[in-house]
């Protein structure tokens, strides 16, 4: 129970302050929050979706929290909602984010003296209704729910907020969704930018499961209306909506820590590569998996895209074989090594691993040749610099002189002329590449694979 040893502590550490402001209460909170999820590994995908400016409205399937995390007074800190505003709203936009949470009944002392806190926006839920509060209330309460999510989208602030007004089992997930969000846009008349994230394992033991939240494409309500006016339509599209989150939530609860089914889509994807000439694998991580102008960017080459997940260097080893049976690619261009020092691995280490994997294609595909692209520089990763300086050093040092395995230096060209990291090479992840930092990428491979291999452009 040692994660409910931290949940209790987190409590007790923002109950016992007092705050200048409620702005100084949430950030406290997120950064808190950050530090009691980096308790144990967590699984967030699709940060490249994330939008590069904050005035957003993320939602989520709301999952009940494990009973066993329940603190006195019957109060629960709800986890899913925390870690959205601690990993991504303030860990990517240095908010926070304003949730919109239902009004504390009268015998939930904690509850209301906990979230007093925040002033986060309050609205009415279903199942938590005093008797005495009449349908006059539950429209003024409306109106001031509307008005109040209005200013704060108009201050650029991120707004936190579910579409059931209750929770559920992930297994349950989501419950079926209102239209109460979506009227709010319509009648804020600012159309901003929607970001579903999905959620799955919060009502599990910490110990037993691993929390996992993906980040969907960001959307706008007038893409998906033709009339914003028209009730029938906006119905329409909440029964839709719900019933693809539907599938979302599934698909990410079935996901395991293998790749297993991105390999099959993969091994299916090159057939109709397998028998073509100019053949250019691209194989590692999500860089290249992400990489979805690469076969235009590389036209004439019959390009491959082999990235998948978050690859680490021992799964390219490990699904070699199954992807590059009956391949006889030309050249082969490897991304590789970044996520390895998410494991903390020496240098050394990931520099053997490199080294065993371009070993296994000298030995199978002998005529092929290998480009090696340096480790990328990125905030994401600053506290990893002088480790990633060292390994790109060891495999252009070991590389130099081969006349099959190329090094292709990306790393000095991403720093100004005050050797900062340019930002605008960059997603707001700070990791996966923008279309500039692709252009980067595309010049400098482009002008080995012309070189090494005598093609022409």
């Amino acid at each position: 129970m040692e994660f409910k040893t931290k949940i209790k502590a987190f409590y007790e550490d923002i109950s016992k302050k007092s705050y200048n402001s409620f702005e100084d209460a949430r950030e406290d909170a997120a950064l808190l929050g950050k530090k009691l999820f980096l308790f144990k590994e967590f699984d967030l995908r699709g940060t490249e979706n994330l939008p590069q400016e904050s005035g957003i409205i993320f939602i989520y399937n709301h999952i009940s929290n494990n009973p066993n995390y329940t603190l006195e007074d019957d109060f629960q800190i709800t986890l899913d909602s925390h870690f959205i505003s601690s990993m991504i709203s303030q860990n990517y936009y240095k908010k926070p984010g304003v949730r919109i949470i239902r009004y504390s009944l009268d015998n939930e002392k904690k509850h209301s003296e906990y979230y007093n806190l925040f002033n986060y926006i309050r609205v009415y839920s279903k199942d938590f209704i005093p008797n005495y509060v009449t349908q006059q209330d539950l429209e003024e309460s409306k109106n001031i729910f509307y008005s109040l999510c209005h200013s704060a989208l108009l201050e650029k602030e991120n707004l936190i907020i579910n579409p059931e007004g209750k929770s559920s089992s992930t297994k349950n997930s989501p419950s079926d969704f209102k239209a109460g969000i979506f009227k709010m846009v319509i009648k804020s008349q600012l159309d901003p930018l929607i970001v579903p994230l999905v959620m799955v394992n919060f009502d599990y033991l910490n110990s037993e499961t691993t929390y996992r939240c993906e980040i969907k494409k960001p959307f706008r309500l007038s893409s998906k209306l033709n009339d914003l006016k028209n009730k029938k339509d906006l119905n329409d599209f909440v029964i839709s909506f719900q019933e693809k989150y539907s599938l979302w939530v599934d698909n990410l609860r079935k996901v395991s820590s293998s790749y297993e089914d991105e390999i099959r889509l993969l091994i299916e994807k090159k057939i109709k590569h397998s028998q073509r000439k100019n053949l250019i694998v691209f194989y590692g991580s999500s860089t290249f998996r992400l990489w979805d102008k690469i076969e235009n960017d590389f036209s004439p080459f019959n390009v491959l895209n082999f990235g998948f997940g978050g690859a680490y260097i021992e799964d390219c080893i490990k699904y070699f074989d199954s992807l590059f049976f009956d391949l006889n690619p030309n050249g082969v261009v490897l991304y590789v090594g970044g996520n390895d020092l998410s494991l903390n691995y020496s240098p050394k280490k990931i520099f053997n691993l490199i080294k065993k994997l371009t070993e296994k294609f000298q030995t199978k595909l002998p005529q092929c040749k290998l480009f090696i692209i340096s480790i990328k520089p990125s905030y994401h990763r600053i506290e990893k610099m002088k480790q990633i300086i060292t390994l790109n050093q060891m495999i252009k040092n070991y590389y130099d002189k081969s006349d099959r395995v190329f090094y292709v230096n990306i790393f000095d060209l991403f720093f100004d002329r005050r050797k900062k990291i340019i930002k605008k090479y960059y997603l707001i992840d700070n990791l996966h590449l923008s279309s500039e930092g692709y252009s980067v990428w595309k010049r400098e491979i482009q002008k080995s694979i012309v070189k090494e291999l005598n093609y022409l452009i």
